[in-house]
């Protein structure tokens, strides 16, 4: 059976932000999300819509507006012969198995339904559905794709674990873990720590498994991005406690700015052009100088669609990190996709890169 997502609502629908946010939430309660709707109050068809998701669906939240949480309500008592009951401060269906403030979950026709009342900028109310089966991430480093799978799934079959390979960049797969009836979930990972020594990340989130290692052993670092335009360090950033270990990260996107700031030389940026090897050293010098860090990564690159060349076609992007102790680490990447995914993978190569050069620290 599939499970699903709907957004009741204007003030919802037409919202980025909180769409995120409410699709993240959820996922913490649903294996995926098979059916997703964004849907407007006044749809003549809502009922219909929800009629039709909840027989194709095993599990469904219904995330909706104040203004439309009692139409919600009553459709879904409409088509199990119910009633409306004041309870909590809301009107819910009679049958109601759970609630709490701003939610409530009920069963029908065999689908379990969790409606919750959202209003924009708040916490989203308590979800009641039972969480998802027993599901964990892991990262696995300098590795292709074909090896990866032929290492990991035996040792995985071992443990009762069912594995999903996801490729991020070349050289750097997510590994989906989730455990069979049986599963060891926990006594895999620790099977390929072991396996993996110093190519594992044994979490999903590599930033922040980054951010808490540079916290805990206090070391500073800086960003000096140009075609990115900041997208690492706002990736970074989102993480707490990384005001410890970063004084400031810059955008030098002009070349007078890379000069100004980063004090890369005009004869580089004449004989090399911003986007070279040349540059994006002393980008990371410059970075390393100015903020008085401990390691300083930098980002120069064509992210197009316009500006590429024959020598340095769009997708062209040098990548580099640089640390007081270990030098530096400089590639260049040919890229390949629209603006936004070049942008992207430009970034996640340089996370690897910051892995490669610092291992001692991460590994």
């Amino acid at each position: 059976m599939k499970t699903a997502l709907l957004l009741v609502g204007e003030s919802l629908r037409y919202n980025d932000i909180v769409i995120d946010y409410i699709k993240r939430e959820s996922l913490r309660y649903l294996k995926k999300i098979d059916i997703l709707y964004l849907i407007d109050g006044s749809d003549k068809n809502l009922f219909l819509i929800l009629e039709e998701v909840i027989q194709k669906s095993s599990k469904v939240i219904i995330s909706s507006d104040e203004k439309n949480f009692n139409i919600i309500g009553k459709i879904l008592s409409t088509i199990q012969s119910d009633s409306l009951v004041l309870k909590n401060e809301m009107l819910l269906p009679s049958k109601a198995l759970l609630f709490d403030n701003d939610s409530y979950l009920l069963e029908v026709e065999k689908c379990k339904v969790n409606v919750l009342k959202v209003a924009n900028g708040q916490k989203l109310p308590n979800i009641l559905l039972e969480k998802k089966n027993d599901i964990k991430f892991i990262n696995i480093f300098d590795l292709d794709d074909e090896s990866c799978k032929i290492l990991v799934e035996p040792v995985a079959e071992n443990y009762e674990i069912k594995t999903k390979i996801i490729k991020i960049v070349e050289g750097w797969n997510l590994i989906k873990l989730e455990s069979l009836k049986y599963g060891q979930i926990n006594n895999f990972i620790e099977s390929a720590m072991q396996l993996f020594k110093g190519k594992i990340i044994p979490q999903k989130d590599v930033l922040e498994y980054i951010t808490h290692k540079l916290v805990e052993k206090d070391i500073k670092l800086t960003t000096a991005e140009s075609c990115t335009g900041g997208l690492l360090s706002s990736k970074i950033i989102e993480h707490s406690g990384v005001s410890s270990i970063i004084n400031g990260n810059l955008v030098t996107y002009a070349n007078e700015t890379k000069e100004a700031w980063l004090g890369v030389k005009p004869e580089t940026l004449q004989s090399y052009g911003a986007v070279s090897e040349q540059c994006v050293s002393e980008m990371l010098e410059g970075a390393l100088n100015v903020s008085n860090a401990d390691i300083s990564i930098a980002i120069s690159g064509i992210a197009g669609p316009d500006g590429g060349s024959v020598e340095k076609p769009v997708g062209t992007v040098f990548v580099g990190v640089k640390s007081r102790d270990k030098g530096e680490l400089i590639e260049r990447l040919h890229l390949k996709g629209d603006r936004v995914y070049i942008q992207n993978q430009a970034v996640y190569y340089t996370i690897k890169l910051l892995l490669n050069l610092e291992k001692d620290i991460f590994f």
